[in-house]
Order: C-alpha cells, then sequence, then structure tokens
C-alpha cells in the first residue's frame, strides 16, 4: 500500500474545518496516511488551548479512527519559539536547532518507509520544511498551498523568506485555487490545483423551506479578511434581523449595531443546525492580495445547507456563477441581499445542494491523488 506523510501547519486537535485533514481522512481509506502534527513549541505547552500533551512526550502515534480509514498521528517533541526573532542570523540557527528536534521523529519514521512507495506532503509550513528537508532526501517531496502566505498575520514574517527557498525543492505543488495557482505557476514548472470541498455529512437534511426567522449569518473565522464596515452597513440597512457570525473571533468585535451576535465557535457537526435558521449567507471579505488567493471553505457549505449566498468580488469566483450573487459594491451588496431573500425558492434550494455533492470532499480527495500521482 502507498504511504503519504504530511508534514502539516494545521494542528490535528483545533477544533476547526481544515482542508489538509479532511483530504487525508478520504485518501486514509486506501491509502496509509501518517500525519506529522503542528510543532508544538515550548510556549504553546503552557498557552495552547490544544496541546495534546500527553502524545507529545510519546514515541508512538495516535492513531486515530476516521471514519474512512485510520491515520498514524506523530508528534514532535516541543520545539524551540522563534516567531518573536527578528534577526535572520538568529532565525536561521533557531531554526536549525529546531530542524534537529524535528529530524529525531521523522528520522524514526523514515525506518518504516519505501521512498519508492511514499510521498512526502508539506501542508502550508514551508519554513519547518526547509529545515527539514535533507530527512526527507530520496522520498519525493510536495508543497500544499492553501493561502497567500506572504499576507498572513500568524506565518508570513518568515514564511515570505523560505517559501520560495523551500519550493526550489520540491517535486510538485498543489494549490486550493486559481489565484494560487497563478502565483506558483511564475515560481515552479509542476502546479496543480486541487480546490476546496465540503463535509457533506455536517450539513445533510437541509430543509427546503425558506425559514421563518428574521436570521443571516457569517460562517469561519471573523478575522481581517473580513470587510468590517460592510458589515456595520448591512446590519444597519436590516435592523428588523440578527446577523450572526459563527466562528472564532480574531479581532475586535466592538462598535457593532446591537443586531450583530457573535455565537463563537462551535463543533463542526453542530453547525447545520445554526445555518439552517439562516435565511441568507455572506461572505463579507475585504478585497487585498490575500483574499484573491481564497477559494472559500464556506461557500460550499452555504450551499450544501440550500442557502443563498451574497459575497463581495474579492477573488476568482467563476466557479459559482448562477449559485452565488457576486457583487463589487457596498450599494449592490445590500441590495443583494434582499434579492436573494425574496427570490429564494425550493427549486433553487435544491440546486444549491445538488451542486454542493459535486464539490465533496470526497471529490476532491480523488483529485487530490490523481494530482499526487502524475
Amino acid at each position: 500500500m502507498q504511504t503519504l506523510v504530511c508534514q502539516s501547519f494545521p494542528a490535528w486537535d483545533t477544533p476547526y474545518v481544515k482542508s489538509t485533514v479532511e483530504i487525508l481522512k478520504r485518501v486514509s481509506k486506501t491509502k496509509r496516511v501518517i500525519f506529522l502534527d503542528y510543532p508544538y513549541t515550548l510556549k504553546d505547552l503552557w498557552s495552547h488551548p490544544n496541546v495534546p500533551k500527553k502524545a507529545i512526550w510519546s514515541r508512538k502515534p495516535r492513531l486515530i479512527q476516521t471514519g474512512f480509514g485510520e491515520i498514524e498521528v506523530y508528534n514532535f517533541l516541543p520545539v524551540l519559539p522563534v516567531n518573536w526573532v527578528n534577526s535572520p542570523i538568529l532565525f536561521r540557527f533557531l531554526m536549525w536547532i529546531n530542524g534537529i528536534i524535528q529530524g529525531w521523529t521523522i528520522r524514526r519514521i523514515r525506518k518504516q518507509l519505501d521512498p519508492k512507495e511514499t510521498q512526502v506532503i508539506n501542508a502550508f509550513n514551508p519554513v519547518n520544511g526547509h529545515f527539514t528537508k535533507t530527512f526527507w532526501k530520496g522520498f519525493k517531496q510536495n508543497y500544499y498551498a492553501y493561502d497567500q502566505l506572504e499576507a498572513t498575520a500568524w506565518a508570513g514574517k518568515w514564511g515570505k523568506h523560505f517559501e520560495p527557498e523551500f519550493i526550489r525543492s520540491v517535486d510538485q505543488i498543489i494549490v486550493s485555487s486559481s489565484g494560487l495557482r497563478r502565483k506558483f505557476e511564475k515560481l515552479h514548472p509542476n502546479v496543480k490545483c486541487v480546490k476546496n470541498g465540503v463535509s457533506l455529512e455536517h450539513f445533510q437534511h437541509p430543509t427546503m423551506e425558506k425559514p421563518q426567522t428574521k436570521k443571516m449569518g457569517y460562517l469561519g473565522a471573523f478575522d481581517d479578511r473580513v470587510d468590517l464596515e460592510l458589515i456595520k452597513q448591512v446590519a444597519e440597512a436590516y435592523p428588523d434581523y440578527l446577523m450572526e457570525i459563527l466562528g472564532p473571533v480574531k479581532i475586535s468585535s466592538e462598535s457593532f449595531p446591537e443586531n450583530v451576535f457573535f455565537l463563537g465557535t462551535k463543533d463542526p457537526s453542530e453547525l447545520n443546525t445554526t445555518v439552517q435558521d439562516w435565511c441568507l449567507c455572506l461572505i463579507p471579505f475585504v478585497k487585498n492580495e490575500f483574499t484573491q488567493a481564497i477559494y472559500p471553505l464556506k461557500i460550499n457549505e452555504y450551499l450544501a445547507a440550500g442557502k443563498p449566498v451574497v459575497s463581495t468580488n474579492f477573488a476568482d469566483l467563476s466557479d459559482f456563477e448562477g449559485m452565488v450573487r457576486v457583487v463589487e459594491s457596498h450599494a449592490d451588496f445590500i441590495k443583494g441581499i434582499k434579492k436573494e431573500i425574496r427570490y429564494n425558492n425550493r427549486l433553487k434550494i435544491s440546486k444549491r445542494i445538488s451542486f454542493a455533492k459535486q464539490n465533496s470532499w470526497e471529490s476532491r480527495a480523488e483529485e487530490f491523488l490523481l494530482a499526487l500521482a502524475s
């Protein structure tokens, strides 16, 4: 059986949907999957709420039964925190040490593997990839990119310097959007695109009737991608509607109208209960360097729930033409909400659900395997 080893930036234990994990779960049905978890730091041991402390000190993997197949999750020993560093020389020295720490685990795993039957996937962690790549010499190495790394507040500081270095050493790049494909095709000869999907099981049994409640909502992280002024304008334009924000809040949530409610984070299996109450779903993103490369997870989740969607024109959303109302201005966004609510019907709900089924994570996992095989 072929083995896939994923050296991941997304942590296994964090409670939100991650494309890396969703694809690997489905792949585990037919492949052996080894997941090298996010390299937690010594600081994380004290401050990160999701650190699997027992697993970090264990030499054995956690065997996770996913419902599709088994995934072997390994944790590195704690590494040194480095994000505070501003000196390139000091950063490289500390990351060299971190690479050695991670190498202890990688060497142990390598002993189990046949390089001819194994592929390594670095999931959006080019800094660690760069400092551990020598441990994977002889294995086919792939880079999986799903965001504009240099524009992210949480990984861009050093990632933007090491991503170009790291990708020169990989055999292939797999991206999640057309915007990222255009970026990497200028830098690497072998780039494939596998877009994000939807966990249909989390949005099953959508109602075919229009909700009677006056609620609209946004699903996902409330962060610097969100156009805060647009949120305020929508809330003020529809004072008799509640606007619910379902997801982690990563920026200030103060100074919003009283009809904006922050529900916090819920388990993925609980999302549909809330979304079904909404008469309309929103994607109020700003248009900038970061968002233009996004293929939003939430768009297929909205459609799988049968909901009308209004979005800003922040990225290439041509895949959703006829399914999602994409607008250029704040005024058109506000007008579009009224039209989508008024003209929603059972036929449109059914079409959205059927469309989303074509974009399931099962389908994306098959595309991902084909990309690896080519």
